[in-house]
């Protein structure tokens, strides 16, 4: 490649990430440091390759494994929400998928505890943020749904994955005034944010959303 090619390529992958930006602006996302961070991740290093162009676009697209990437404002969206309202001390993420919203996580919080129950996704993710200096991370090939395997009290919960039912370990490992942010299949699929207060849910912001479903159990290769 020429590099008169790698100076257009550079322009147009910049082009996409700022057009990325104004629309979430348009859309309510308004935190500085977030939509910085979100314009210097080189999204199309998170999808399959096939659909590296459309990395910046408003849609979900495919990570491997029949899984998807969130289509970048349900992801700003989700962000915006604990930096709002939580502490930024230990988060909790169920579904690493292709670890972009790690990566976020990462930059706010001081540890991040994330889980993949597919083996292929859970390697590459690691492998990906570790290539990209990230270093706050744990990562678990596990049930998500069983939560962390030590006790460790978390300031907050982010489950990536459509729920019908509240895996009581995801709850009970929240500190007080934690905050939990869940997509709940019930009434109809929505994404919400809710605070712990005593053994009462507080919520705080909820809109309507898709995910593919909280699953049990691990899958190997």
């Amino acid at each position: 490649m020429s590099l008169h090619n790698l100076n257009g390529l550079i322009k147009q992958t910049e082009s996409r990430a700022s057009q990325m930006l104004q629309q979430l602006k348009s859309q309510g996302i308004h935190h500085p440091a977030l939509l910085a961070k979100m314009g210097n991740i080189p999204r199309e290093k998170f999808v399959e390759p096939a659909f590296s162009h459309l990395a910046y676009s408003a849609t979900p697209l495919p990570i491997g494994r029949n899984q998807t990437i969130s289509q970048p404002l349900t992801v700003a969206r989700m962000s915006q929400w604990l930096l709002e309202y939580a502490r930024l001390g230990r988060v909790l993420e169920v579904g690493t998928g292709s670890g972009y919203q790690t990566a976020i996580l990462a930059h706010f919080f001081n540890k991040v505890h994330t889980i993949e129950r597919q083996e292929t996704l859970h390697k590459l993710a690691k492998q990906r943020l570790e290539e990209m200096g990230i270093s706050n991370v744990e990562y678990l090939f596990g049930d998500g749904q069983a939560g962390w395997p030590q006790k460790i009290d978390m300031d907050a919960v982010i489950i990536t994955a459509m729920v019908s039912k509240v895996p009581v370990a995801l709850t009970n490992c929240l500190k007080e005034n934690g905050i939990l942010i869940m997509p709940i299949s019930q009434p109809t699929p929505q994404i919400g944010c809710w605070r712990k207060e005593g053994d009462r849910w507080k919520r705080l912001a909820i809109e309507a959303a898709h995910f593919v479903p909280l699953l049990e159990g691990k899958v190997y290769a």
